[in-house]
């Protein structure tokens, strides 16, 4: 609430005249507060994804931790999005807040659930964003980020899908080929010496697809670290 005083022997244009710069002060005053808000270095908030060591097949579990190294308390809020491992599409959105004392830890708890692909039978977990806000005089509200992130990803996640198909389709015909070349006639010994005379005549054809595999991704990682990491999609243990 801002009160204005008005001495009784003031005529209306000296009210005026007065008004005027008292106005234009606390215009400055405000104008002053508001840069001083934007201006804080949020920097003493230190946040961490730690995966859990997992405890079911069915999901993998996960703790967002922020602690608060600022001299005061803050006001801090998420946005997390979960996305199919698969399509890459955000199936939910979850956006906690709250408050953290200076010196103190806040985190949050997450599952990213076991997702099979039919189409290859192999299964992954979850994949999610997380960005954060900060704030010293309100609530705080995060900007989630996922679908401008992906965005920057959609060519580079073709082409680890498509390499991935042709890797599982190598690795297939080669375990065709073993299983005809090297049938088990009791002599366990010849059927070890074929099945490793054709792995090594095709190592170089399967390293080459895990090479290309680790620098997709390695190209992935390096698009905006800061705001794009993603977390979690990893393969499910059989």
């Amino acid at each position: 609430m801002i009160g204005l005083i008005m001495s009784p022997r003031m005529n209306s244009k000296n009210k005026i005249a007065c008004l005027v710069p008292l106005l234009a002060a606390l215009s400055v005053s405000f104008s002053a507060h508001s840069a001083l808000a934007a201006e804080v270095d949020f920097s003493c908030m230190k946040e961490r994804v730690r995966g859990i060591i997992q405890v079911s097949d069915r999901y993998k579990e996960y703790d967002i931790i922020m602690r608060n190294q600022c001299p005061g308390a803050v006001y801090w809020s998420m946005c997390i999005e979960r996305l199919d491992p698969w399509t890459h599409k955000t199936l939910e959105t979850h956006n906690p807040t709250g408050m953290i004392e200076a010196e103190k830890k806040a985190r949050v708890n997450i599952q990213m659930k076991k997702t099979p692909n039919a189409a290859n039978n192999l299964a992954r977990f979850q994949e999610f964003y997380v960005n954060f806000d900060y704030a010293i005089n309100q609530p705080a509200k995060a900007s989630c980020i996922a679908s401008q992130c992906e965005a920057k990803k959609r060519t580079l996640r073709a082409q680890l899908s498509a390499n991935g198909s042709a890797w599982q389709q190598a690795e297939q015909a080669l375990a065709d080929r073993i299983g005809q070349a090297c049938p088990d006639t009791g002599w366990e010994s010849a059927k070890e010496d074929c099945e490793k005379e054709i792995l090594e005549a095709n190592q170089e054809k399967m390293d080459a697809f895990a090479q290309k595999d680790e620098a997709l991704k390695q190209q992935m990682a390096d698009i905006d670290p800061e705001l794009c990491e993603v977390h979690g999609g990893k393969l499910a243990p059989d």
